[in-house]
């Protein structure tokens, strides 16, 4: 099995870290958004308190992977959680599209494909990588 993020929603710590304080600030998001797109310090520091449930924040976002894997390996992660989408490229070759919460969720249950999600998100979503690790 291998997998390889391909896009996600852009600037997607800095988004959900804006979500957060929105919650508890007076200060509109737009504003919010232009103090912290350049503090990843304090990005990295608010996501660290997310928690993962329905409704979280961790659900308004959008990743999209190249994954190689045989149609049993698919079929598994679907009877997990139905909250991946695969579509087929090729015998072997899925686009694979999902939202954080549920990469989140499916990581805690440490198989190869949990860990291969977590992985594919560590250099671009450092904070919630740190954040899924914790979860396991």
């Amino acid at each position: 099995m291998n997998l390889r993020l391909l896009a996600s929603t852009p600037a997607v710590e800095t988004l959900i870290a804006t979500a957060m304080l929105t919650t508890m600030s007076g200060a509109a998001p737009s504003s919010l958004y232009s103090r912290l797109i350049f503090n990843p310090t304090k990005v990295a520091e608010i996501v660290g308190r997310l928690e993962v449930q329905h409704g979280s924040i961790l659900e308004h976002n959008r990743l999209n992977w190249l994954l190689e894997a045989g149609e049993g390996e698919v079929l598994k992660v679907l009877l997990v959680n139905r909250f991946f989408t695969f579509t087929r490229f090729g015998s072997n070759q899925w686009l694979v599209s999902a939202n954080l919460r549920t990469v989140i969720e499916y990581a805690t249950l440490g198989d190869e494909f949990g860990d291969l999600l977590l992985e594919s998100i560590r250099e671009k979503l450092p904070s919630v990588y740190a954040f899924g690790r914790r979860g396991r």
